[in-house]
């Protein structure tokens, strides 16, 4: 028999005994209307918890026969269970079955039969009433979390358009798409990871727009995250994107409503995450990191030469150092004899060769960075820049690295911040370190070759089935209109085509509003 048929065959039976087990225990493991037990129960799965709050109602429907109501006032509205809970109940007369539909006014209201419900519920801000003779508990939605208020972007500022973040909250989230999509085709599917703290995922697409197959692959990812402990956004994208091992971003996050709201029209899927600001995107190929909010905010032409600046700053920001060492150290012969002249003249005397100047540069540059991050905002300008000044002075007059490796460095350093996601960054440095060895190994025959090598990773790779690399490879004519540049938006006929939308792709003709008899005259 095949191997792989056998190994198969073992995991479904595997899986459909775990599943056997975990319904024989959540039949032995059903509530009973029994409140002295139940009570017991609460505090003994709760323990000493201060926030835990237990009172007994004498409710006119249920006679002499106590009430039970368990919430922890820490993460419950108290004004909510108080006016839309406990009011009602000390007045009502209709049956406890009927409480739901007579009797509590609050959002939602579920039943609950089995205790990992019930204690899930609890510590997730409900309000339980475990009413006598009752054979489930009335779970009622009553949660209300701290939380900040709407604040403008941190990491991805814009000078013009919607200036909007996203906050830790999920259902803020979820109202600040809604308040953009006002149509019932924007659609949430709810999933919860975790093993200790049952983190809510939400999975936001537009219905008849984004790609089935898009929506099925990425819910089947996310429902395979078993992890024990918070799961923000950043763990969640390193699990379930396409080659998690990549040094090379595969899945986008931001904070920007707005750019959540544009990936939605174009087919992909939101994720959003319980008690964190940044939201994914999928899928995300390498182009999609290089547009930003205000490209969609701005006039074309100007978008169009913002990002021809981006581009310039990346090859600074990956090949100067390199280009700067190969030329000086092992292709010579390739330097005009002016400028070998002037940068050989530079380096006499000094005790390092070009490539142990730029490696400390970099070391400095780095530590200077990591400083800035970590000191308050009030001191992390002043020692960024006056660091930067002090040491590339005090480096150059004690003869450690020459003028031009300060200026190099320099530009290299500040190139690498033109790419407008954080997180590329990164990645951008450590193939610049590549380079730079290469160079000074092999020269520029070094640096040809880890182009290669780069070129051929960046088509390997995958964001959730979509080429990392498109639409460069495979070359897709349609997109490029958004690429390099931006076309103005009365040339916008069509979606891109990189989630592959569903159904219509055209987004419409551009519609303009005839001129009134009014223009006409004068005109």
């Amino acid at each position: 028999m095949d191997r792989k048929l056998v190994e198969d065959l073992t995991r479904s039976v595997q899986h459909t005994t775990e599943h056997i087990q975990a319904l024989i225990t959540a039949t032995h493991d059903r509530y009973v209307p029994d409140i002295p037990a139940a009570s017991r129960r609460i505090r003994m799965a709760m323990g000493p918890s201060p926030d835990l709050i237990l009172r007994s109602l004498t409710v006119p429907a249920c006679g002499s026969a106590p009430v039970l109501i368990a919430y922890l006032d820490s993460v419950t509205d108290p004004q909510v269970v108080d006016h839309d809970l406990i009011a009602p109940l000390l007045r009502t007369t209709a049956p406890a079955p009927t409480w739901d539909q007579s009797t509590l006014t609050a959002g939602s209201i579920t039943g609950q039969k089995a205790w990992p419900g019930i204690l899930d519920d609890l510590a997730a801000g409900h309000t339980l009433i475990f009413a006598p003779g009752l054979d489930h508990v009335w779970s009622v939605d009553t949660k209300k979390y701290p939380q900040r208020s709407i604040e403008r972007p941190q990491t991805e500022l814009a000078v013009r358009g919607p200036d909007e973040a996203f906050n830790e909250s999920l259902a803020t989230q979820m109202g600040q798409l809604r308040r953009r999509f006002r149509d019932p085709a924007l659609q949430f599917q709810s999933i919860t990871v975790g093993l200790w703290q049952h983190e809510p995922i939400m999975l936001a697409y537009v219905a008849g727009l984004t790609n089935p197959s898009l929506t099925s692959l990425v819910t089947a990812r996310l429902s395979r995250i078993a992890t024990g402990g918070r799961a923000n956004a950043t763990v969640v994208a390193g699990l379930i994107r396409d080659q998690p091992r990549s040094i090379f971003p595969t899945i986008r996050s931001t904070e920007r409503v707005d750019l959540a709201c544009h990936a939605l029209l174009e087919g992909k899927v939101i994720i959003l995450v319980d008690g964190d600001p940044f939201v994914l995107i999928a899928p995300a190929p390498l182009a999609d990191f290089y547009r930003t909010g205000m490209d969609y905010a701005g006039p074309w032409y100007d978008t169009s030469f913002v990002r021809f600046i981006r581009l310039v700053g990346w090859a600074i920001g990956v090949y100067l150092p390199g280009l700067y060492i190969a030329l000086t150290e092992v292709n010579t012969n390739l330097l005009p004899p002016a400028l070998l002249i002037m940068t050989a003249g530079s380096h006499a005397g000094l005790p390092f060769p070009p490539v142990v100047e730029a490696l400390l540069m970099v070391f400095v540059i780095e530590v200077l960075r990591e400083a800035a991050l970590r000191l308050p905002k009030t001191l992390s300008v002043t020692i960024g820049t006056v660091g930067a000044i002090v040491v590339g002075t005090a480096v150059v007059k004690a003869g450690l690295v020459s003028p031009q490796m300060i200026v190099v460095i320099t530009l290299t350093a500040l190139s690498f911040y033109s790419a407008p996601v954080y997180e590329l960054t990164g990645t951008w440095r450590v193939v610049n370190f590549l380079m730079l060895l290469a160079g000074a190994v092999a020269g520029v025959y070094g640096l040809v070759l880890v182009t290669v090598w780069l070129i051929g990773t960046l088509i390997g790779l995958t964001s959730f089935g979509v080429p990392y690399f498109a639409p460069m490879a495979p070359f897709r004519a349609a997109d490029w209109r958004d690429l390099l540049i931006r076309v103005p938006w009365t040339l916008w006929r069509r979606r891109l085509t990189t989630a592959h939308p569903e159904g219509s792709r055209s987004m419409g003709p551009p519609v303009m509003v005839p001129p009134s008899p009014w223009d006409r005259s004068r005109s």
